[in-house]
């Protein structure tokens, strides 16, 4: 993505998932990377589709269909953030943990 995108996405996070303190902004987190990493991951066409949502929705087309699925791609980019997960009590790591010494016992 470029630096016009990243900056959407940010705003698009922000709108969905309005994180309140103890929770961090948008910009201290991995969201737009994870995002990021996600479109890299899938076909081309669908990364075109889903930048061209993001662009919209950040454009302020915020009804129906296409708003809420760029919304739940803002949530599990925003709480998928090892910090944000740790505020919530969540710990990764100790959830990895218990299934390592499951899995070797």
């Amino acid at each position: 993505m470029i630096a016009r995108e990243r900056t959407n996405v940010v705003r698009v996070i922000e709108l969905c998932v309005a994180p309140l303190p103890p929770l961090p902004p948008v910009r201290e987190t991995d969201a737009v990377q994870a995002l990021e990493r996600s479109l890299a991951a899938g076909p081309k066409v669908n990364a075109i589709a889903l930048r061209v949502a993001l662009l919209l929705v950040g454009l302020g087309l915020r009804r129906g269909p296409l708003a809420k699925a760029v919304g739940s791609l803002a949530h599990l980019h925003y709480y998928g953030d090892a910090r944000v997960m740790r505020l919530l009590g969540y710990d990764p790591d100790a959830v990895l943990a218990r299934a390592t010494e499951a899995r070797v016992a």
